[in-house]
Order: structure tokens, then C-alpha cells, then sequence
């Protein structure tokens, strides 16, 4: 009888010290059960001007039992750590997230990668403010203008003007001139510009290069232009050419018709010009004909004649001249 109450005393106290165990001893803890993974991503400022910095908050579900290695990436413009750590026993960590100047408002993003979750934030760059002040970062003109004409060109500063500022032209070419002072009013950034060009008054003028630079604060920015040979407008004394055209059957009664080209070594000036009753606009060097011929001619030759007037009425060319004609197939 003894030794069976023996063992019931001694069931009753196993019993008893079981449930006296603390639960952390029993049980694991909510922490170390927690597997981690990446909650968010956030920015402590969503919009920086651009050479400017701010931070990115990585948070994960719970606090991770050792250090969590979490990837990084970010947009071109934007600036992070390939990697970062989060601490053995945290949730988060801060990072600091830098940006590159910036004479646009851009836009871009901030990515975090961890056990293959991906957490993404905006990130906008304002324009840099200029400092100390506005200098040229750029000259836009065209590839090539000839001689004797005009091209224009435009100044862009690092970031908005203030205040009206004044920014220096020079030319490397006594050909081309450009104004010594082109002013950028405040609130804008670029401003636009007349290189004129001179055409010899005798002869032509070879192909060059032509440099065009803007100088402010000591700070300067170029662009090359290539000048050419001057169109010159045509004139009393200039030649022209005709194709052969091909003349068709016009109807039952022998009479046969085509399209005569006329082509003028040099373009028409301003105002245009009359050719043969036809008007060839300013800059254009050819127009078309109707012809008409009561029949074939034997020998394929044409003898015609042909007026140029300029838009003053002044005569230019008056003459007569012949040209070769073919029959249609």
C-alpha cells in the first residue's frame, strides 16, 4: 500500500512541475517563430531637388532572429547601396538615398528586394537651384546653313534665371556674325539667337567650319556649324535645261501632246519667277509644261521659245530654243 501511494505522490509532482515550466521554455517565442520577410518601403521625402538627399525606411514583417541581407536598386539619377544589412533582433533599418543634379524634373524609383519580395518607391528630382549663378551648358544651332543666309541658334543655361541675365556670343568667323549679348529673361532658361552669314561678292566661298560660343561667369559652351557654298538666286545672263519629253496621241485629229521640264541652274529669288507662263516659287530651281503639237515632227526636234520675268517684271532671259522629242511606245 505504500508503495503504490509512492507513486501516486510522486505522479502528482511531476504534474505539478510540468505546469510550472514557463512558456518561453515550453513553447517558442512569437519572435523566433516569425520568419521574416520585407513589409515596405518607404521615403522620408518624396520629392528632393536634385543633388539633394533623403532616406529610405526598410521594414520587415518582424524582427529577424539574425542579420537579413535586403538588395537595392534605384533609377538612373538616384544613388543607394547595392546591399544593406538589417541587424540581428530588428525589423528596420534607415538608408540614405542621394541624387545627381538635375536640369529637368525627373522621375524614378527606388526598388528593395528580399527573399525574392520586392518593395518599390517614387522618387521625384526637382531642377538643381543654380549656385552661385546660372552659367551655359549648351548651344543648339544647325548642322549647315549656306552662305548668305541665316541660322538660328539657342543658348540653354545649367537651370532657370532668376533675374534677366546677359550671356556673351563670339564667332570664329569674320563670315558669320552673331550678337555680342543675347539676354535670357528671368524664368527661362534658353533664349534664341540670328548667326548671319555673308556670301563674297565676287566668287564663291569654300565650305568651312564656324564655332559659336556662350560665355558667362566664366563658364562657356560652343557648337560648330558648317558653312557652305552660297545658293545663289537666279539671275539675267544664268542657263536653264529641258528633258526630252515623250509626246502621246492628243485625240483623232494628229495632234500630239507632252510635259516639258524646264530646269534653271539657280533657284528662283524672292517673289518667284515666271517661266514659260509657269511660276516657280522662291528657292525652287525647275517646273513642268504642258506642250502641244498639231503633229510628230519628222526629224524629233522642237524649235520653241522661252521667257523668264522675274516678280518686277523685269526680263531675264528671252530666247529661242530647240529641243529633241520621242514618240510613245
Amino acid at each position: 500500500m505504500s508503495r503504490r501511494f509512492a507513486r501516486l505522490v510522486l505522479g502528482i509532482v511531476l504534474a505539478v512541475a510540468v505546469l510550472n515550466v514557463p512558456a518561453a521554455v515550453t513553447a517558442p517565442s512569437a519572435e523566433a517563430a516569425c520568419r521574416p520577410a520585407l513589409k515596405s518601403l518607404t521615403l522620408a521625402r518624396s520629392t528632393v531637388a536634385g543633388g539633394t538627399s533623403t532616406t529610405a525606411t526598410i521594414r520587415l514583417t518582424c524582427r529577424t532572429p539574425r542579420r537579413a541581407k535586403v538588395q537595392l536598386w534605384a533609377s538612373t539619377g538616384i544613388r543607394v547601396p547595392a546591399y544593406v544589412y538589417v541587424a540581428g533582433g530588428r525589423s528596420t533599418r534607415v538608408v540614405t538615398v542621394r541624387t545627381s543634379p538635375t536640369t529637368v524634373r525627373s522621375s524614378g524609383r527606388v526598388k528593395a528586394v528580399y527573399r525574392q519580395v520586392v518593395r518599390r518607391a517614387a522618387l521625384v528630382r526637382t531642377v538643381t537651384p543654380c549656385y552661385p549663378t546660372p552659367v551655359p551648358t549648351a548651344v543648339a544651332l544647325p548642322a549647315y546653313v549656306h552662305a548668305g543666309q541665316r541660322a538660328t541658334g539657342t543658348v540653354t543655361l545649367d537651370c532657370v534665371a532668376r533675374t534677366s541675365l546677359a550671356v556673351s556670343l563670339t564667332s570664329s568667323s569674320s563670315w558669320v556674325t552673331v550678337p555680342g549679348t543675347l539676354t535670357i529673361l528671368a524664368g527661362r532658361r534658353t533664349a534664341s539667337f540670328t548667326a548671319v552669314t555673308k556670301a563674297p561678292a565676287v566668287g564663291t566661298l569654300p565650305a568651312f567650319n564656324v564655332t559659336i560660343r556662350a560665355t558667362r561667369n566664366g563658364k562657356s559652351a560652343a557648337r560648330a556649324m558648317q558653312v557652305r557654298p552660297e545658293i545663289r538666286a537666279f539671275r539675267a545672263g544664268d542657263r536653264f535645261t529641258v528633258n526630252e519629253p515623250i509626246l502621246t496621241p492628243d485625240g483623232p485629229d494628229g495632234w500630239v501632246s507632252g510635259t516639258l521640264r524646264i530646269t534653271l541652274d539657280h533657284p528662283a529669288p524672292p517673289g518667284g519667277l515666271d517661266v514659260k507662263g509657269s511660276v516657280v516659287p522662291e528657292g525652287r530651281t525647275w517646273t513642268e509644261v504642258p506642250i502641244h503639237l498639231d503633229s510628230y515632227p519628222p526629224d524629233s526636234r522642237v524649235a520653241d521659245h522661252l521667257t523668264i520675268t522675274d516678280s518686277a517684271g523685269n526680263v531675264l532671259l528671252d530666247e529661242d530654243f530647240t529641243y529633241i522629242v520621242h514618240p510613245a511606245p
